[in-house]
């Protein structure tokens, strides 16, 4: 496992917090420690700094001191997680964590680790990390926002695999997070997966594209987003069925505030989505339940999103849902909680065995077995009793193929 090597020591943004209004703390590496850029007031933080200090009373604070160059996804876990691996820079790192960064009380936390490690450590441990640190900030009531990926060329991620890996990350980051991902990849590399604005070590933005790292911050308005990550609405509940060869997508919210509309994406992956179509709320300030039907579904599986458009363009996704078409193996059709089981609907060309799990938003198991699928549709009963609210994800695997569908218990 090669990591990049600390040759100089970053320069931090050092201000008192006495009377600040408005916090941001990024827990990061090298690129939130200001790696590659001239200056630091060339650095994405820096230029943050200096936006939002243009007029009186000038006491934002962009503090970069939870970033240090080197350290990896697992440096940032919390003081008291316990690595399943022994080298020391997958361990937390209790001077530049997230367990540091919310006992600094600030407004909002940004994670950002675009690459350490990613050329080894498996997708699955990669968004961990990343929902465990995005999660704590929630439970301490501090909005969190995550960067994705971004390009890298030096030394073993010059390969085209370790390459794709990058990529596939940042679609895995975009999906989970929605709305509080801000993408640091999309436009920031090259025909043939090089860095755009290499600060020449094929591992640093220069000057320039920290330009653009820091229009992509500031286009998230991170101090308008209230207490806890809180939006216009919330989903109660997500559902998506196949029925006279036209896909229904249904969904029910909290209480709608300021909502402008909601969007209906779709895709054959799971990845890259499309808009099919837009729905006007009913009534802001009071809970509905909306349909979406589509009557032209793509051949085989079907994955949509519906998106939260408020007032102020703010944007907000829900999980993906997924149905299988009449040419697809196997899919599921929809999962919910209720009472002491999970139940999802499946459809599947054969019967066969299937490994099932039920994993958190901490990306624990909490319940795992296997079940038989007869061949069409069928609803299966998993025992496993859900005390907590979020988001859960229930997966399917039979060794060769991978399935899964996120579920909200409210």
């Amino acid at each position: 496992m090669k990591y990049l090597l600390l040759l100089w020591i970053p320069v931090l943004l050092v201000v008192s917090p006495a009377g600040a209004q408005k916090k941001l703390a990024i827990v990061g590496s090298s690129t939130s420690a200001c790696f590659g850029p001239g200056s630091f007031d060339s650095c994405y933080v820096g230029r943050l700094s200096a936006f939002y200090n243009q007029t009186p009373p000038l006491d934002t604070i962009i503090d970069n001191g939870f970033s240090k160059g080197g350290n990896t996804c697992f440096s940032g876990m919390p003081s008291s997680y316990v690595s399943p691996y022994s080298d020391a820079l997958l361990q937390p790192d209790p001077l530049h964590n997230i367990t540091a960064a919310i006992a600094s009380k600030p407004s909002v936390i940004l994670v950002n680790f675009p690459s350490n490690a990613y050329d080894t450590l498996p997708i699955a441990r990669i968004m961990l990390c990343l929902r465990t640190m995005r999660d704590s900030s929630l439970k301490a009531g501090i909005p969190c926002f995550v960067t994705t990926t971004q390009p890298r060329t030096s030394g073993d991620y010059a390969s085209s695999q370790v390459k794709r890996k990058l990529a596939e990350i940042k679609d895995s980051i975009l999906q989970q997070f929605g709305f509080f991902a801000i993408d640091f990849y999309k436009d920031l590399i090259t025909a043939d997966s090089s860095i755009r604005y290499d600060a020449g070590d094929g591992i640093h933005m220069n000057d320039k594209g920290h330009d653009s790292l820091f229009h992509r911050v500031l286009a998230k308005r991170i101090f308008s987003v209230t207490a806890g990550g809180a939006l216009p609405a919330t989903f109660v509940s997500l559902s998506a069925k196949t029925s006279g060869g036209s896909n229904i997508i249904s969904w029910t919210t909290s209480a709608e505030i300021n909502i402008d509309h909601y969007e209906m994406d779709r895709s054959a992956d799971g990845r890259n989505f499309t808009h099919i179509g837009s729905i006007t709320p009913i009534e802001n300030g009071t809970s509905h339940t909306y349909q979406f039907v589509d009557a032209q579904p793509l051949a085989g599986s079907n994955y949509y999103k519906i998106v939260i458009v408020d007032r102020d363009r703010k944007t907000h996704a829900s999980p993906s849902l997924n149905v299988a078409g009449n040419n697809s193996h196997t899919g599921i059709i929809k999962a919910f909680s209720s009472g002491s089981s999970v139940y999802t609907t499946v459809q599947s060309a054969i019967a066969q065995n299937w490994q099932i799990q039920i994993i958190n938003s901490m990306g624990s198991t909490i319940w795992k077995g296997t079940r038989r699928i007869d061949a069409g549709t069928s609803t299966l009963s998993l025992p496993v009793t859900i005390a907590s609210t979020g988001v859960y994800h229930l997966q399917m695997t039979n060794g060769s193929e991978v399935y899964s569908q996120s579920f909200i218990r409210n």
